[in-house]
């Protein structure tokens, strides 16, 4: 049965909280240890401590390089006194390096045991949202910049979709120009000639099983020259 754990660290920290204040009620039930249980309390408010420490001392640091600053260009009435340097509250007991190796490692001694359910999970917090990606409302972000040889350069982020189909106006109408599974795309045809510009246009819609789908992405223009 798959897992979910958080990937930034403001997420993974309210996770593992959730999941320390919880695991206790399911310790019988799940066959763990009162060390196990423990270990990850400890991992928890360890955790949560050096976030909230590093977030203090961001702020402070934000505050210091604006006193910096306004001190140096003097875009305010009155500077004021320096920002006062924070007191961290006492740490609680420190803990050994990989936190999250840990805490994978506990969630895969018991989520095979048969007394695991979906609702166990959940209620820990380690079972991921429901995907709801849904193919046929997709829309490409197209932009464009010129590359070597001023050949304009597609990007777009392709996401869970397979790639899209580009389409180009060069003055007489949109007409299919290719169709690519990777994020970024330029544009050989050949340049006006020189001395002379041209405006071309491009859109983009998203291919998912071979297939078109969703809505095409806004068009963008961009000026090309001899």
């Amino acid at each position: 049965m798959s897992i979910y754990v958080e990937r930034t660290d403001a997420a993974f920290n309210l996770q593992l909280k959730t999941f320390a204040s919880k695991i206790g009620t399911y310790s019988t039930t799940l066959g763990l240890t009162p060390t196990q249980v423990a270990t990850v309390n400890a991992d928890s408010l360890f955790f949560d401590y050096v976030i909230n420490s590093m977030l203090t001392m961001q702020t402070f640091a934000h505050s210091y390089t604006k006193y910096k600053h306004d001190l140096r260009h003097g875009h305010v009435t009155v500077l004021g006194a320096l920002p006062s340097v924070p007191v961290l509250p006492t740490p609680p007991t420190a803990v050994t390096a990989d936190i999250e190796k840990r805490f994978r490692a506990l969630i895969q001694t018991f989520v095979q045991s048969p007394n695991y359910t979906l609702a166990i999970g959940k209620d820990l917090g380690i079972v991921g949202p429901a995907n709801t990606f849904d193919p046929t409302t997709g829309k490409p972000n197209l932009s464009i910049d010129l590359g070597a040889g001023g050949h304009p350069q597609l990007h777009y982020m392709r996401g869970n979709f397979d790639g899209v189909e580009i389409w180009k106006d060069s003055g007489t109408g949109f007409a299919k120009l290719e169709r690519i599974t990777q994020t970024n795309y330029t544009d050989h045809t050949p340049l006006p000639t020189a001395k002379t510009a041209a405006v071309w246009q491009y859109k983009l819609i998203f291919l998912y099983k071979d297939e078109v789908v969703g809505t095409y992405s806004d068009i963008v223009s961009i000026t090309v020259n001899g």
